[in-house]
């Protein structure tokens, strides 16, 4: 009760009287049909069979966090891995690694940020201007390694539609309390005719944030001191070496006619963030490690809306990235990871056949990821990807809708050690869409996938200091398979939008990293392998929105969400890193030009866990966020964002180092944006 005493009178102080505005950017019922462009029939959120959220840029700059995976953290289905500031992956469902396709634009990265958690994304928040989060299978449209989910960053520097204005632009702008953050965004696009120019940068900086408590959970701090560290020594209020330093710059062009458009965009990122390791235990100890990133990326888009031959439109997509990043220990480079590689996508949607409207897609991928020096625990190794897609829908009347596809997927993975492996994967689906009236959605999906092995399940064997262990790869891995079932109940009407989500993933050969007892006698790091065996993942999400009628001037809503899963093996018990039971509930209220919204978020404890790792107690967030916008059409915006205003300390399950690096603590935070 005193924390939520001291919560309100900290809103009171920044808001003024009650000037907490919604969150919820129409009201329910009310707002335009959004239409996903990741899913390959382009079709509207509210018909879709499986769960998705759709993030606009205000939406975005709104939650952002120190990386994409903290930004969507708290998305229905969504955690963070949480390593570093400076590297956080989306995990959906529980599921995250090779089994979630993080995309720019329907193109994947191309970095090495499945290979361990310390990698970061090379997608950033602050380029989105749309982040799509498809929860549930999606192998048809992106193979079988989005068996999870996929998150789409949407960037906007290829136009492929002239703009409204001949000058247009955005700038954004924050800095934040207990982060040490500052960062400044700014994009412009000029259309010359049929040529649209579009140039974007952004720079970020945050220094060690601030943290309540010890750095180290209590049991770390016990083993420290049984080492010989000295208690005094300990990092207190703050997290050690938690700096995270980002600047991309990039330049898009493209002709826009009524036919269709082509167009072509860079992008260069930088990046540099320190991250948690044992030795780590006093603030600014000399020779922290950090990583330093870069990473180029070169795409090309074209597409045509006229109808041609059979198809009435198209789109052609190719990324080539050139991606390095070293690892920076006691003053020294200590290994480098490299991944080059480039990926292409074709999709033509055919005219109807009868009562079928479908997308036919090819895909393909050729990338080589390399390490060099103390930690290559991977060693070089190519691979290819060839995939071929169909998806066809059938509409039998308003009510009832059909939706089937199949893939076909050959990945080739060459080892300069082990030598190749070839793997064929055949993935299918089969959906029901029914809607018996206006109010009322019901989808039920059923999918089968097939996931072949990456290079790091098959060829790893070395120290990985970032988990801290020794990983052992199976060069004979099988295809991994995953029967999944999703069941979707909307409805929205009269003030009111719920959706719950239920799923079932049954895997066969479900790959997993296991301790194997035993300890490496030169590193004297407990060894770990990747072994094969059945595993289940049950859970669901529900979402609930309920918008006021008008009080005079005053708007009022409010919403809440919970999502859970469980996930175990058949016979090593609970799977490791699964996110807790969750739920949050927010008061949105508006006046004018001013909106906001207090939120409870409860995080669970996890006690169902994996022999070799430790329970995690949950935690409670209380947060708060205030906008006004002082000009008549909206274009400017001044954000005052409250996160954790309790100051409890809280760690995230998900994350490897959990106990050397809490979540951050209380942060304030403000924003200006604005668009011309």
């Amino acid at each position: 009760m005193a924390h939520i005493y001291w919560a309100t009178l900290t809103i009171a102080a920044l808001a003024g009287p009650l000037t907490i505005a919604p969150a919820l950017a129409e009201e329910a019922g009310s707002g335009p049909e959004i239409v996903v462009v990741g899913t390959p029939l382009d079709k509207q959120k509210a018909e879709l069979l499986q769960g998705v959220e759709v993030l606009e840029r205000d939406a975005v700059l709104e939650t952002l966090g120190q990386g994409l995976g903290d930004t969507l953290d708290g998305e229905p289905g969504v955690a963070s891995t949480a390593f570093a500031a400076g590297a956080s992956r989306p995990i959906i469902r529980g599921l995250g690694e090779d089994r979630i396709r993080v995309l720019s634009n329907g193109l994947g990265q191309i970095d090495v940020s499945t290979i361990s958690p310390d990698h970061a994304v090379t997608a950033e928040g602050l380029e989105a201007q749309r982040i799509e989060i498809l929860r549930g299978p999606a192998a048809i449209a992106y193979g079988g390694n989005a068996v999870g989910g996929v998150v789409n960053v949407i960037d906007g520097r290829i136009a492929e539609i002239r703009p409204d204005r001949a000058l247009s632009g955005q700038i954004y702008g924050a800095v934040a309390t207990g982060l040490d953050e500052e960062a400044l965004a700014g994009q412009l696009t000029a259309a010359l005719g049929n040529l649209v120019l579009h140039a974007e940068g952004f720079t970020r900086a945050s220094g060690d944030y601030a943290a309540p408590g010890f750095a180290f959970a209590p049991a770390a701090r016990e083993d420290a001191i049984a080492e010989g560290a000295e208690p005094a020594n300990f990092a207190r209020g703050a997290v050690p070496n938690s700096f995270a330093e980002a600047d991309v710059a990039a330049i898009g062009a493209s002709l826009v006619g009524e036919a269709g458009f082509i167009g072509v965009s860079v992008k260069q990122l930088d990046s540099r963030y320190g991250f948690p390791e044992d030795e780590v235990i006093a603030l600014n100890q000399d020779g922290a490690p950090f990583i330093d990133m870069e990473s180029r990326r070169i795409d090309v888009r074209a597409g045509f809306a006229q109808p041609f031959w059979i198809f009435e439109k198209g789109r052609l997509d190719v990324a080539n990235v050139d991606y390095e990043h070293s690892e920076n220990e006691e003053g020294e480079v200590g290994t480098v990871f490299s991944s080059k590689g480039t990926e292409a996508r074709l999709e033509l949607t055919h005219a109807p056949i009868g009562p079928l409207r479908g997308v036919i897609g090819f895909t393909g991928l050729r990338s080589e990821v390399s390490a060099q020096g103390e930690e290559a625990f991977l060693t070089p190794t190519e691979v290819e990807e060839i995939g071929a897609f169909l998806v066809e829908e059938w509409r039998i009347d308003d009510r009832l809708t059909l939706e089937a596809g199949l893939r076909l997927d050959r990945r080739t993975l060459d080892n300069a050690v082990a030598g190749e492996r070839d793997f064929d994967a055949v993935s299918g689906s089969f959906g029901v869409g029914f809607r018996p009236d206006a109010p009322w959605f019901f989808g039920l999906t059923l999918a089968r996938t097939e996931r072949a092995p990456t290079e790091l399940e098959l060829f790893a064997d070395g120290p990985h200091k970032a988990t801290g262990t020794f990983e052992v790869g199976d060069p004979n891995l099988d295809k991994e398979t995953a029967l999944s079932l999703e069941a979707k109940a909307r409805f929205e009407a009269a003030g009111w939008a719920l959706e719950a989500n239920v799923f079932h993933i049954a895997f066969e050969d479900y790959i997993a990293l296991l301790d194997t007892g035993l300890i490496d006698p030169d590193e004297d790091l407990p060894v770990f392998a990747f072994r094969q065996e059945e595993a289940t993942f049950t859970g669901g999400e529900l979402t609930a929105a309920y918008a006021f009628e008008p009080i005079g001037d005053w708007r009022f809503s409010l919403d809440g969400q919970i999502d859970v899963v469980r996930a175990e093996l058949d016979r090593a018990g609970d799977l490791p890193r699964i996110p807790p039971m969750s739920w949050a509930v927010g008061l949105n209220a508006g006046y004018g030009p001013l909106d906001g919204r207090l939120e409870y978020a409860v995080t669970h404890d996890q006690d169902d866990v994996a022999a070799f790792e430790t329970k995690t107690d949950g935690y409670e967030h209380i947060n708060a966020r205030v906008r006004w916008r002082p000009m008549q059409d909206s274009r400017l915006s001044i954000v005052l964002d409250a996160r954790n205003l309790t100051d409890e300390e809280a760690r995230a399950h998900t994350s490897f180092v959990n106990a050397l690096r809490p979540l951050p603590g209380r942060s304030v935070r403000l924003a200006i944006s604005s668009a011309f």
